[in-house]
């Protein structure tokens, strides 16, 4: 393969010094976050509870309906 130096030919052949680095202004930290099944156990949660309130409002329409329809009794929609 081919090799591209991206630095000046002298400091390339000046093998033997070293070069300054400028020192940090502040220490490295990493990204306060909450812990992952923290966060997993909350979107688990808002999820259920989602789902939740869908089937009720699903089973709140039927029971509406089932009292609007004639002949239409609560023992009837559980069983198809």
């Amino acid at each position: 393969g081919q090799f591209f130096v991206m630095m000046s030919p002298q400091e390339v052949l000046q093998g033997g010094t070293q070069r300054s680095i400028a020192p940090r202004a502040h220490p490295y930290s990493p990204k306060a976050e909450a812990p992952r099944a923290t966060r997993d156990e909350k979107r688990r949660a808002q999820h259920n509870e989602v789902e939740r309130r869908r089937r009720d409002k699903i089973n709140n329409w039927i029971v509406q309906l089932s009292k609007i329809i004639p002949d239409c009794s609560m023992e009837n929609t559980k069983s198809g």
